[in-house]
């Protein structure tokens, strides 16, 4: 009972945030690609406690959210609304993935967790054992790796590898060295290295912000939702979805982007651009929550730390940083907007319902 009323408080809450962001930040549905909008969280809390057996109205969305994500096979086709044994085996591997009861079923905390904001990559390829060895060993994440490798191994052959970014995105000096920043932390482990060209088309790492569908087959779908996606080597395709409540940090403080960002929409750049550089070099989906890798980030929150799993899923590919003998120590991530003062003027009654709506919950 509790999780259900905390559901349906999250999908108020969204419900705000995107009706004050809608006119600015459209939405996009393309192909088989989910659009995480308030009108889907709606439709998801209809589908709360679905099992085995029942028919519902959106249940061929939710097939294919799972799909996206590596759940059910890509050649997989023609999803209907009938909770089928297909349905069934997908959610209890997702449910394993996320550390969530193997019910089977789209209870309030599976269907809480395809609500976060997340990476457009998938979470696993053909092969699922190493869910399987870690969940065996959830409780001791030092004794196993929980990073995944995509498959054939893919890396890049040279070590002194070039970015740019796309030229009509006019990206802001803050913006630039944010992403520059990602890469960094990645050098700072490997024996690679990182610098910034000025020939987009030349470039062995592209770098975008796009909204909607932009070519490479994988549509954007607004605020939120997916945030971005990037390719494993050699192809350097990195892409930002242009709709996000970016926040990028000037010291201390966070600085906020054109759009207004607030404590309910806001993705902090340099979180998700450490993220996407994994998968630039070689790296899949971590199961460690605590890891860069990790598929979700919710927002609100600062992750720019690579840990031990990181470290060793990188160092599997290429080897350490033969100039360095540091690792990067554990933490954790951290509130975006700690100690900042209170932002737009609509926010205050949202936050105020949101409180009183958590009151409730634990009363």
């Amino acid at each position: 009972m509790r999780n259900h009323i905390f559901l349906t408080a999250m999908i108020i809450i969204f419900s705000l945030l995107l009706a004050q962001t809608a006119s600015s930040n459209p939405a996009f549905v393309q192909g088989n690609h989910l659009n995480i909008n308030a009108g889907t969280m709606d439709n998801f809390k209809k589908l709360a406690g679905a099992r085995s057996g029942e028919i519902f109205e959106g249940l061929s969305k939710v097939k294919e959210y799972l799909q996206n994500y590596g759940y059910i096979s890509e050649s997989a086709t023609n999803f209907t609304n009938s909770f089928d044994e297909m349905l069934v085996t997908a959610i209890k591997l997702y449910q394993q993935y996320y550390n969530i009861e193997q019910t089977g079923r789209l209870d309030d905390k599976t269907i809480g967790q395809m609500m976060v904001p997340r990476c457009g990559n998938r979470d696993i390829g053909n092969d699922t054992s190493f869910i399987q060895h870690y969940s065996a060993n959830h409780g001791n994440l030092q004794s196993v790796a929980c990073y995944e490798i995509f498959e054939g191994r893919p890396r890049w052959k040279k070590r002194a590898l070039t970015f740019a970014f796309l030229p009509q995105n006019k990206l802001s000096d803050n913006y630039k060295k944010t992403i520059a920043r990602g890469f960094s932390k990645w050098q700072a482990v490997t024996p690679l290295s990182f610098r910034e060209t000025g020939s987009y088309s030349k470039a062995d790492i592209k770098i975008g912000f796009y909204s909607g569908e932009h070519g490479c087959g994988h549509a954007f779908d607004g605020v939120l939702g997916e945030l971005a996606h990037a390719y494993a080597p050699p192809f350097g395709w990195f892409h930002f979805d242009n709709d996000e409540n970016w926040v990028v940090h000037q010291g201390d403080q966070p600085g906020h982007n054109s759009k207004g960002p607030t404590m309910l929409t806001a993705i902090d750049l340099e979180s998700v651009a450490i993220h996407e550089i994994g998968h630039l070099l070689g790296l899949g989906h971590s199961v460690d929550r605590n890891a860069i890798m990790f598929p979700t980030l919710t927002n609100g929150v600062r992750k720019i730390e690579l840990q031990k799993d990181d470290v060793d899923g990188i160092q599997s590919l290429y080897g350490a940083n033969p100039d360095s003998s540091e690792s990067s120590p554990p933490s954790h991530a951290q509130n975006l907007f700690r100690g900042t003062p209170a932002v737009s003027r609509w926010w205050g009654p949202t936050l105020l319902a949101a409180m009183a709506l958590v009151d409730i919950i634990f009363l």
